[in-house]
């Protein structure tokens, strides 16, 4: 399998967050992915766009005001 492609699971482990929530992104749309040409459950995301997504993540937590920031 191409390293640049995870599966579900090791993408999922990849991102820290669960299984689920990981699915449900990807069925609302909020990252790309294929599906195996021989195990069409098998739901397979690319490195680039995980990246993508931690990077968004990290800057969502990370945008607090001044103010906020002071209050955690």
């Amino acid at each position: 399998m191409d390293e640049d492609l995870l599966p579900l699971m090791k993408a999922a482990k990849y991102l820290g967050i669960s299984n689920v929530k990981l699915s449900q992104l990807a069925r609302e749309g909020a990252i790309r992915y294929a599906t195996s040409p021989l195990d069409r459950r098998l739901k397979l995301f690319r490195r680039q766009d995980l990246d993508t997504l931690k990077q968004a993540q990290w800057q969502t937590e990370h945008a607090a005001t001044p103010s906020e920031r002071s209050e955690l």
